[in-house]
């Protein structure tokens, strides 16, 4: 008959009673719950064998599911090296919940590098829209471009020919070697600097380099080489599952005896946060410029947001009561080159302006803080060859900009947007799809 499976609290208690091999035996199974907090913990740097295996142990019963850790085609591998560094580029900074069903939308598109290698970049971010920091999806098809080419749609083993390869730095060359290859290296990301800050009690500090490349000499000196990929991702999914940064789960977790802070009672107090340092504002508004059933749209060039679409934006931001403001303002950009005056009434175009709410976007350093306004431009062809001027544009010119473009609804819908500006769109397609249907019944 099989064993039932133990509840996580009893599988800790296990293997933390399986570890304390010095205690007096006796003493332990009599005495568990008197025992001193002091007596019941145990030096990492005198018993490493120990922590690996309990690490290892937990992790060969509660390791996560996830798409990305299925066995691959190639037995020989661990994991398929391609899967690994989509995977890791999409969890740069996303949580793993958002980023499954994108990994299983871009696997069922692109399903190897070099699929994803032939891809016209546009489509790639138009897959990514939503995901945020784009960069990496840029990064990621800039790498299937190189691998493809130089290493014939394989993945490199080597640490300093990943770290040549675009968008891959110390952490995901270490999860490509580890994850994938098995081979003996470390993948130090937040997970694992939380684990370890509170496992030696000392002041290490997310998202610093001095305290990864420490961390790092750390993992690799307790790195089980004939199971490197699990021991990596042991620490991780201890860091998600257990370590958590808000309310740990101390009394399941299978290391706990190894835990200086459990001891100190200080387990909140690692790791260090640095300082927040206050990010710049920048306050603006859009406009959804409709003229003849087309609406005009500009691909932002390099810098924040490069190779995503937006609508025509202006430097100022203009609220729900200033209406009349943004509607002189568009008048001024739009027929800057005739003299109002000199313009039969009749002959004037129309512009229609309604409201459509206010947004923040928060950035790694800065801030937008916009509003968004619908507009129709009625009569007149003055607006077939608008190209708004870079100073004209609302994120400064170091942004850079590329000519701006009216496009169908039809056309809209194959454009990546970015995930502040992705619904609006989509409520704009929704609406002119409405007006359609509203028609064909008049």
């Amino acid at each position: 008959m099989p064993e039932s499976k133990l509840s996580p609290e009893d599988q800790a208690n296990q293997i933390n009673l399986n570890l304390a091999t010095d205690m007096s035996e006796s003493k332990l199974l009599s005495h568990a719950d008197n025992i001193d907090e002091k007596e019941r913990f145990i030096d990492i740097t005198e018993k490493e064998g120990d922590f690996v295996k309990s690490l290892l142990r937990w992790f060969d019963q509660e390791a996560r599911d996830l798409p990305w850790r299925a066995l691959p085609e190639d037995l020989t591998l661990r994991r398929d090296p391609y899967v690994v560094v989509l995977s890791e580029l999409m969890l740069q900074q996303t949580q793993v919940t958002t980023v499954i069903d994108y990994f299983n939308r871009f696997m069922m598109r692109f399903p190897t590098i070099v699929a994803l290698a032939d891809a016209d970049e546009t489509e790639v971010l138009k897959l990514w829209e939503g995901l945020g920091y784009y960069r990496r999806a840029r990064h990621l098809h800039a790498l299937a471009k190189e691998v493809t080419t130089r290493f014939n749609g394989v993945l490199p083993r080597d640490r300093e020919e990943l770290l040549k390869l675009p968008g891959v730095g110390s952490y995901t060359a270490g999860a490509i070697r580890s994850f994938a290859y098995n081979l003996p290296d470390a993948a130090v990301d937040g997970n694992v600097v939380r684990v370890s800050a509170r496992i030696d009690a000392k002041p290490y500090i997310k998202n610093d380099a001095r305290t990864a490349k420490t961390i790092r000499e750390r993992v690799l000196a307790l790195l089980p080489y004939e199971r490197s990929g699990d021991f990596n991702e042991a620490l991780m999914d201890l860091g998600a599952m257990i370590c958590t940064p808000k309310n740990p789960s101390c009394e399941i977790c299978p290391v706990s005896l190894f835990c200086k802070a459990r001891l100190k009672g200080r387990v909140d107090d690692f790791p260090i946060r640095n300082k927040k340092i206050a990010k710049p504002v920048s306050s603006f508004s859009y406009v959804a410029l409709w003229r003849d059933g087309r609406l005009f749209v500009r691909c932002r060039g390099e810098g924040l947001l490069e190779g995503l679409y937006e609508f025509l934006a202006l430097p100022e931001r203009f609220d729900k009561d200033e209406k009349q403001a943004l509607h002189l303002a568009l008048e001024k950009m739009f027929l800057s080159n005739t003299r109002e005056d000199k313009m039969k009434e009749e002959r004037k175009p129309k512009l229609h302006l309604s409201w459509r709410g206010k947004r923040r976007a928060v950035f790694s350093h800065r801030i937008w803080d916009m509003t968004f306004w619908d507009a129709e431009w009625i009569g007149d062809d003055s607006l077939d060859g608008i190209l708004v001027q870079e100073e004209d544009c609302a994120s400064s010119s170091h942004d850079g900009w590329h000519d701006g473009q009216w496009v169908t609804r039809d056309e809209l819908v194959t454009l990546p947007f970015s995930a502040f500006l992705s619904p609006w769109r989509d409520t704009l397609l929704d609406d002119r799809q409405s007006n359609i249907v509203a028609q064909r019944k008049v």
